[in-house]
């Protein structure tokens, strides 16, 4: 079963660009600083980094027809995770209004760790963002840091597939068997995607082997990081944290 896989980079312009030829080490240390104190930034701060998401996703060609699904099932995400918000705050005691706005919060907060999240994942291949875990880890595990990076890497690979494959076999029972009962569709739907997983495992463990990705030479940096890049990752890390710190 061919499969394309889902969040497939495709610069649209020169920001698309600058994002994919910067290092992973930065956008790992911006995506840590700004994942921590996402919580804690006022709405009107907050702004920056969500648009700055939205025009990095849009840069990076996220928002094409393959990846439709992907993003319904984001959105399906923030609004039950909303929507429990606001139901344990009413449940809590608080009012309506409050309990809306609570939840409306909470919901801007998970667009935008979503923007971000996929901006990172976007512009950054599983490969090299296994190199720059890797980099980080080295002080603390050392001459086991590749392994937990190859990890990484391959898991980071196998989501998108596993979600395109899922799409799929969905559109596939669809067009060959429309009127399949829910029970019968309950049990094919994860037998065939086992089955398209177990097939790209094996692929996927050739093409380690292939590349010599199973040794700990494979997993080093593969030049260094000019300072430039450093200042444009951790720069706006740390004006936000200078906008809670303040506040």
């Amino acid at each position: 079963m061919a499969v394309v896989p889902l969040l497939a980079p495709n610069p649209r312009d020169g920001l698309g660009r600058a994002l994919l030829a910067l290092d992973a080490r930065p956008k790992l240390a911006f995506a840590l600083l700004t994942g921590l104190i996402l919580w804690q930034l006022p709405l009107v701060a907050l702004l920056f980094p969500a648009v700055f998401g939205f025009l990095s996703c849009r840069a990076l060609g996220a928002f094409t027809r393959t990846n439709r699904g992907l993003w319904r099932m984001a959105g399906m995400f923030i609004l039950v995770w909303s929507g429990l918000k606001v139901g344990l705050d009413i449940w809590g005691g608080a009012d309506l209004g409050v309990g809306l706005a609570a939840g409306g919060e909470f919901g801007v907060r998970l667009v935008t760790l979503v923007g971000l999240g996929f901006t990172l994942t976007l512009s950054t291949s599983p490969r090299r963002l296994g190199l720059g875990l890797a980099w980080y880890l080295q002080p603390l595990l050392r001459s086991q840091a590749w392994k937990t990076a190859m990890a990484l890497s391959l898991m980071i690979h196998f989501l998108p597939l596993g979600l395109a494959a899922l799409g799929g076999l969905h559109r596939g029972l669809a067009m060959r068997w429309s009127d399949c009962p829910w029970q019968i569709r309950l049990r094919l739907i994860p037998l065939g995607l086992l089955r398209v997983l177990s097939q790209a495992t094996w692929t996927q463990t050739l093409a380690v082997a292939a590349r010599n990705l199973d040794h700990p030479q494979a997993w080093q940096p593969e030049r260094s990081v000019h300072l430039w890049e450093w200042i444009v990752a951790i720069v706006p890390a740390l004006a936000l944290l200078f906008t809670v710190v303040s506040g």
